[in-house]
């Protein structure tokens, strides 16, 4: 078998759903899936609030969509809650999460991928916790639910990106929650994909240049020739083609070795700054920043960059985002 090679072992991608504003509703003592209930940002320069997350019910009752809607969007309802977002509450569960996690694998086996997922390599333990893979994924559903009020969903894989692709396309629309992949199951839950942007890695601009070599699903990208991809996409078309074919070869316990570091620094101004008087004031105060951390370091920069995005509403007007 083809697949017979590659790395075999238990793997879960565990998401906290809708974990910011699951986490509002806790602390006020609410179902995070019953209540109606958004987190919002009030800074000017998002053209006077933009919805940070929305809970499942929010999202059914009012169709609000995190990071896309705003304001103004907002109906005029009793029923819907809305709160300031509250990083410090969220970087505590966060931590409490993981502590939890630790109960179930090493420390070196769980990876937090972001604020609200982390993977674990269950490969060594998934056995002291129940008689199936499965069985153990409810265990820690189940533990984090109690402990914490909190709501997670599973993908499981026996690699990171199977998991990956469980948690995304399978998981969050199941009953219970969680969604598995594996090897023998990559043309059933993999190759089944028609909407590229589906997938993890593949954004609406990858997706474009997908369609420009005749690659439209999942399907057609694990038939694609490897090279024709590696030679239109880079690096990315192999990544990609492997995506595919549900194969990964990472090695979470390994540490990674970085090439290039980088040091940089940003800003989010709290109004729109229209002189040029006060735009050179902070570039040069995040100039300072930079360069008092790259001697502290005692390191020299090879490459300076900048980068400068804009307002909602000077977007609107302008058609572009930054530059």
């Amino acid at each position: 078998m083809f697949f017979d090679q590659e790395p075999h072992g238990v793997f879960f991608l565990i998401d906290n759903k809708s974990f910011y504003s699951s986490c509002e509703a806790v602390a006020r003592g609410l179902n995070p899936l019953k209540v109606p209930l958004v987190v919002l940002s009030e800074a000017e320069n998002t053209n006077g609030g933009l919805i940070l997350a929305t809970s499942p019910e929010a999202k059914q009752l009012f169709h609000l969509k995190a990071n896309v809607s705003r304001k103004r969007d907002l109906p005029n309802d009793p029923r819907l809650w809305v709160v300031p977002p509250r990083m410090n509450l969220y970087i505590q569960r966060n931590l409490q999460i993981n502590h939890i996690f630790h109960q179930f694998a090493s420390e070196k086996e769980v990876w937090p991928y972001s604020i609200d997922e982390s993977i674990l390599d269950m490969t060594h333990s998934w056995r002291l916790f129940g008689n199936s893979i499965r069985e153990v994924a409810r265990l820690i559903q189940k533990t984090i639910r109690q402990q914490l009020g909190l709501y997670t969903t599973v993908g499981i894989g026996d690699n990171p990106v199977q998991a990956k692709l469980a948690l995304d396309n399978y998981a969050k629309h199941n009953h219970e929650l969680i969604g598995e992949i594996h090897y023998e199951t990559v043309p059933d839950k993999i190759w089944s994909i028609n909407e590229l942007t589906d997938v993890w890695g593949i954004g609406p601009r990858m997706a474009k240049r997908l369609n420009r070599l005749q690659i439209h699903n999942m399907y057609e990208l694990a038939h694609t020739n490897p090279y024709l991809l590696q030679q239109n996409l880079g690096v990315i078309g192999s990544q990609l083609f492997a995506t595919a074919w549900g194969v990964d070869r990472t090695r979470l316990t390994e540490p990674i070795k970085t090439k290039e570091a980088s040091l940089g620094n940003s800003q989010v101004l709290p109004r729109d700054y229209l002189t040029q008087n006060e735009i050179e004031t902070v570039i040069k105060e995040i100039g300072e920043q930079v360069a008092a951390r790259l001697r502290h370091h005692h390191k020299l920069a090879g490459c300076l960059s900048l980068s400068i995005g804009f307002s909602y509403a000077a977007a609107e007007t302008d058609g572009r985002s930054g530059f």
